[in-house]
C-alpha cells in the first residue's frame, strides 16, 4: 500500500475492518438505531416525519430508515461516509444531538455489514454506499465508498461511472431502473429527503436475526434469551428495553418529530408529564451558576420499573437508572422515575451513558438524596391525608396528573383537561379540535410548561419537621451525656487515701475556689445539706454535669485554664443526690431535665450581681464546710434496702429529697428553677421554630431571588429583542418618511401636470367649439352652393351629397373651370 502524503508527509490510512471495530461500540441495537434517528432529528435536516420498517429484498432480511428532511447534497453525502466531519449548529432552541461525526458509521455497520443511502435535495439526487461485503470482494487496502450524484441539469460527474458499476454490482440492485424505483420512493414523501438501507443484519448463535419481526406486526423487538422466555421475567424488564417502540416514544425529552414503525405512528409522550403526584425539585451543582430542574413522580404502568430518565440536549442517555436508595434492601423510591436533563455531563461515544467523572458521580449522589426526599414527602403526605390507609402508596392504581398530545399537522404539544381519557383520541390529533380555545389553532404557541412558569421547589414538611426535632433533640441533650465514654460506679467503699490520690492526681488548682465566690445563697444552702446527704449512701463517680449547672460553669474554667475539674470541686458545687446502696445497684439515669441552661443563665446573673460582695471570710467558710462534706463522705455507712426505698424517691428528670428539712428546700429550690427552666424552654423552642420558620423563609426569598434573576435576564434579553425590533422599526419610519416625502413630491408635479392638462384641454375645447362653428357654416355654404350647381348639373341629387366633405367644393371647381373655358372660348 502505497502511503498518500501531504506536504510531504505521509497521511494515516484507514482499514476497512475498523468498520467493524467502530461499531462496537454499540453493545446494544437501540442504540445504533438511535444514532440514525439522531441524525433526521438534527436542525440541518428538520425532519418532521421519519419512518423505520423492515423489508425483504432478493431474500435478504432488510432494514429501511427514510425521512422527510432537507436531504443533502453530494458534499454532505461524502462527509456523512467518512469519520469525525460534524458541522451541526444549534438553530434557535434546537440544539444538534450529533457532536462526534460518527453515528451513522458506528449505527449502521453495528446493524448490518452493509447500506445503501439514497438522498435527494432540490437540485440533486445522491447515491452513496457502505459495504463491507464490498471491501472485502475487491480486497480493499482502504475504506472506499461509491458515490453517484444526478443532477437535475444533467451535469453528471463523469467519475461517476466506476461508482455506479459498483453499486450495480455489489448492491441490492442491479439495474438502474431499481435504483431510481428506490428514489421515486423518497419523492413520495416529500421533495425532499433521505432513505437508508442495511441489510446482512446481525445474527444470533441460532442463525437468526437479532430483532424479532413477527411477535408484533407494528414492532420491532429484540429477541429473548433464555432467560426472558417467560412473561413473568420479562414484566420485570422496562419495556424499552426490548420494544423499539416503547423505546422511541420515550427517546427525546420533547418530542419535535413524529417516528412510525411498520407503518404505524409512535405516540410519543412528554414523561416528565405522564407521571402521577408529580414534584418539580431543583438541584445546584458547585460547579455551575443555574439551577438543575428535577422533576420526580411515580410510574403509572408498572412498579417496578423506576429509576432516574437521564437527558442530555433532549435526547434519552440513561434510561430508569436506579440510585443507591432504591438499590438498598428496604428498598425505598419503588415506582418512583426521576427526570433530569444533564446538559452539564459529557456522554460516551455510543450516547448510552456518561463518561465517569467527578461531576457525574456527585450528580448521582444528589439524585439519590433529592429521590429519597421525595419519597419520604410523598409517603408522610399520604399518611397525614389517611392516616388509617394500610395500603403502600407505590401500590396504589395512579393516572397521570397531566395529559399532553401532539398535533398531527405543527407537531405542537396541547394541554388537555385534566382526567381525560387518552383512549377517546382518535388516530390523528389537530389543534382544532381542541378543547381550549385559546389553543386551537396551530399558529398559537405552545402553553408554558411548569419549569418555565414557576422555578420554586416543592414544599417538603416532612424534611422541616426532621430537621426541627433534631434541633430540639440537641437542644435537650445534656453537656455530660454528648461525651462518648461509658459512666461506670466506683466500689461502694473506698478509703479516704484513694480520693486523696485522686485528688493529688487531677491536680486541682484554687481555679476551682476562685469560682466559688460566684455560687449564689441558694447555692450555698445546697452545699450546707451535702454532709447531711453524704450520711445516706456511700459516693459513686456520677455525672455531676447533668444536676447542677455550677459543674458546667466550673468545667469550663477549668478547661480554659488547661485543668480538670476534680471530685472536691464537683461536691463543693453541686448538691449530691441521693445514691442507692450497692445492693440496690448504681447507674446514672440519661433523661435528664432540660432546666440545665435555665440555671445556667440564672447563676451568670446572680454571678454578675454578687460579684464583689463575698468576702474572703466567707470563702474560706465555704471552703471548710465543703472538705467536711467531703471527709463525711468518705466514711462507709451501711443502709438497709427497704430503708432505701422508704425514705427516698427519685425522678427521672432529678433527684427529689423528702426526708429532711434540706431536701425540702432543696427540692423546692429546683422546682422553682425547673418552672422557670421549663417557660425559658418554650420560649427557646418558639423561638428557634421562629428561626427554622425565618430560614425557610430565607431560602425560599433566595430562590424567588434566584428565579427573579433568571426572569430578569429573560426580560432583559426580551428588552433587547424589543429594543432591536424598535431601532429596525424606527429605521423603517424614516424610511417610509422619505418615501413619504419622495411620494408628496410627485403628487406635488402631478398636480402641477394635471392643471396643465386641465388647461390646454379646456384651450382644445374652447378650439374645438369655433371649430364646430366654422363647420357649420361651411356646411351651409355648400348647402347653398350646391342648390346654385343644380342649374349647372340637372343630374346631381343633392340627397346622396355629403356636406361635410369636399365634393360640392371639387364641384363647384370643376363648373368654375368649364365657365373660364367658356368665356375664353367666347372672346
Amino acid at each position: 500500500m502505497t502511503a498518500r502524503k501531504q506536504r510531504g508527509i505521509p497521511l494515516s490510512s484507514l482499514n476497512p475492518k475498523f468498520l467493524h471495530t467502530n461499531s462496537t461500540s454499540h453493545t446494544w441495537p437501540f442504540g445504533a438505531i438511535a444514532e440514525l434517528v439522531d441524525n433526521a432529528y438534527d436542525p440541518d435536516v428538520r425532519a418532521k416525519q421519519f419512518w423505520i420498517d423492515w423489508t425483504r429484498i432478493k431474500g435478504l432480511d432488510c432494514l429501511s430508515f427514510m425521512d422527510n428532511g432537507a436531504g443533502m447534497n453530494r458534499a454532505k453525502l461524502h462527509k456523512m461516509l467518512s469519520f469525525g466531519f460534524s458541522d451541526k449548529k444549534s438553530v434557535r432552541e434546537h440544539v444538534p444531538v450529533g457532536i462526534y461525526g460518527n453515528g451513522f458509521k458506528s449505527g449502521s455497520m453495528r446493524l448490518g455489514t452493509d447500506a445503501i443511502v439514497f438522498t435527494k435535495t432540490r437540485n440533486s439526487m445522491s447515491i452513496g454506499l457502505l459495504s463491507q461485503s464490498y471491501l472485502q470482494a475487491i480486497k480493499a487496502q482502504q475504506i472506499m465508498v461509491p458515490m453517484v450524484t444526478f443532477r437535475r441539469d444533467e451535469q453528471n460527474q463523469v467519475e461517476d461511472a466506476a461508482s455506479f458499476a459498483a453499486i450495480l454490482a455489489y448492491s441490492l440492485f442491479s439495474t438502474e431502473k431499481e435504483l431510481f424505483s428506490e428514489l421515486r420512493a423518497v419523492s413520495a414523501v416529500g421533495p425532499t429527503g433521505t432513505r437508508i438501507i442495511i441489510w446482512n443484519l446481525r445474527t444470533t448463535t441460532s442463525g437468526e436475526t437479532e430483532f424479532d419481526f413477527d411477535t408484533d406486526k407494528y414492532d420491532i423487538q429484540i429477541r429473548a434469551n433464555a432467560s426472558e422466555k417467560t412473561s413473568e421475567s420479562r414484566a420485570t424488564i422496562p419495556e424499552s428495553r426490548y420494544s423499539l417502540r416503547a423505546y422511541c416514544s420515550i427517546l427525546y425529552l420533547k418530542p419535535r418529530m413524529q417516528i412510525n414503525i411498520r407503518g404505524q405512528r409512535v405516540k410519543t409522550q412528554l414523561i416528565s408529564k405522564s407521571l402521577a403526584h408529580i414534584a418539580n425539585d431543583n438541584y445546584r451543582p458547585s460547579f455551575l451558576t443555574k439551577r438543575i430542574r428535577i422533576t420526580f413522580g411515580f410510574n403509572t404502568k408498572s412498579r417496578e420499573h423506576h429509576g432516574i430518565m437521564m437527558y442530555h440536549k433532549n435526547r434519552l442517555i440513561k434510561a430508569y437508572e436506579r440510585v443507591s436508595c432504591q438499590r438498598k434492601t428496604e428498598r425505598k423510591g419503588v415506582g418512583v422515575i426521576g427526570v433530569i436533563e444533564c446538559n452539564f455531563l459529557q456522554p460516551t461515544h455510543n450516547k448510552q451513558d456518561f463518561d465517569d467523572t467527578d461531576k457525574y458521580r456527585k450528580t448521582m449522589h444528589n439524585l439519590s438524596i433529592k429521590l429519597e426526599e421525595y419519597w419520604n414527602e410523598i409517603r408522610y403526605k399520604r399518611k397525614k391525608e389517611d392516616p388509617k390507609c394500610t395500603v403502600p402508596i407505590e401500590d396504589t392504581v395512579k393516572v397521570p396528573d397531566q395529559v399532553w398530545v401532539q398535533c398531527d399537522s405543527c407537531l405542537k404539544w396541547r394541554r388537555l383537561p385534566d382526567g381525560f381519557d387518552c383512549s377517546r383520541l382518535p388516530e390523528k390529533w389537530f389543534c382544532n379540535m381542541n378543547h381550549d380555545p385559546q389553543f386551537r389553532s396551530c399558529m398559537v404557541e405552545e402553553e408554558l410548561e411548569d419549569q418555565e412558569e414557576e422555578q420554586k421547589s416543592y414544599p417538603k414538611p416532612f424534611k422541616r419537621q426532621k430537621r426541627n426535632s433534631k434541633s430540639l433533640q440537641e437542644e435537650n441533650v445534656p453537656e455530660g451525656l454528648e461525651t462518648s465514654s461509658p459512666i461506670s460506679p466506683l466500689p461502694t467503699r473506698q478509703p479516704k487515701n484513694t480520693m486523696l490520690r485522686q485528688q493529688n492526681h487531677s491536680g486541682w488548682s484554687t481555679d476551682c475556689g476562685n469560682s466559688l465566690s460566684a455560687l449564689s445563697p441558694t447555692t450555698n444552702a445546697c452545699i450546707e445539706t451535702s454532709s447531711s446527704l453524704a450520711q445516706r449512701a456511700p459516693l459513686p463517680l456520677i455525672n455531676f454535669t447533668a444536676h447542677s449547672d455550677t459543674l458546667k460553669r466550673i468545667k469550663r474554667k477549668c478547661s480554659s485554664s488547661g485543668q480538670i475539674p476534680t471530685a472536691e470541686c464537683i461536691i463543693s458545687c453541686a448538691p449530691l443526690p441521693n445514691v442507692p446502696p450497692h445492693g440496690a445497684g448504681t447507674s446514672v439515669h440519661a433523661n435528664f431535665s432540660p432546666v440545665i441552661k435555665k440555671e445556667e443563665n440564672e447563676l451568670k446573673k446572680v454571678k454578675s450581681r454578687e460579684r464583689n460582695v463575698h468576702s474572703d471570710e466567707q470563702m474560706s467558710k465555704m471552703e471548710s464546710q465543703i472538705i467536711e462534706s467531703f471527709e463525711a463522705y468518705q466514711e462507709p455507712v451501711e443502709v438497709d434496702e427497704e430503708e432505701w426505698h422508704g425514705t427516698e424517691t427519685s425522678t427521672t428528670t432529678g433527684t427529689s429529697y423528702h426526708s429532711t428539712p434540706e431536701g425540702i428546700a432543696e427540692s423546692d429550690c429546683k422546682q422553682d428553677w425547673e418552672a422557670e427552666a421549663h417557660n425559658a424552654e418554650e420560649e427557646l423552642w418558639s423561638l428557634k421554630h421562629q428561626q427554622d420558620e425565618l430560614m425557610e423563609m430565607m431560602k425560599e426569598a433566595v430562590e424567588e431571588r434566584d428565579a427573579c434573576r433568571e426572569e430578569l435576564e429573560v426580560l432583559r434579553d426580551h428588552c433587547s429583542a424589543l429594543e432591536d425590533e424598535r431601532s429596525q422599526l424606527l429605521s423603517r419610519q424614516e424610511e417610509e418618511k422619505e418615501e413619504k416625502a419622495r411620494l408628496s413630491t410627485l403628487c406635488d408635479q402631478l398636480k402641477c401636470e394635471l392643471e396643465k392638462l386641465k388647461k390646454e384641454t379646456d384651450g382644445r375645447g374652447r378650439e374645438d367649439i369655433g371649430v364646430g362653428e366654422e363647420r357649420r357654416k361651411l356646411k351651409n355654404l355648400r348647402f347653398k352652393v350646391g342648390h346654385l350647381l343644380v342649374s349647372f348639373i340637372p343630374a346631381l341629387n343633392l340627397q346622396q351629397v355629403d356636406f361635410n366633405s369636399e365634393v360640392i367644393d371639387k364641384l363647384l371647381d370643376q363648373v368654375l373651370e368649364e365657365v373660364r373655358l367658356t368665356q375664353l372660348k367666347a372672346a
